[in-house]
């Protein structure tokens, strides 16, 4: 099972990271936006998507199957 992907919000700006190992899919200025990616990359992945408040506390988990027509490759 690969880390999860977690959407939050740092300096004003939302973000997804996977686990420790730093951001991936850019900033976004809505948290919907983000929202979106997020759940886009853990579906790719086949992992686990969580989503911080402004304040850091996790508010929602889902874990996303692996779709085969989205495998890369």
């Amino acid at each position: 099972m690969g880390e999860p992907i977690e959407t939050y919000c740092e300096e004003g700006r939302w973000r997804n990271s996977v686990g420790l190992h730093g951001p991936v899919t850019g900033e976004f200025g809505t948290r919907e936006a983000a929202l979106e990616a997020g759940r886009d990359e853990a579906r790719v992945r086949g992992v686990l998507h969580i989503v911080r408040d402004l304040e850091g506390k996790a508010v929602e988990r889902r874990r996303y199957p692996r779709r085969s027509e989205e495998l890369p490759g």
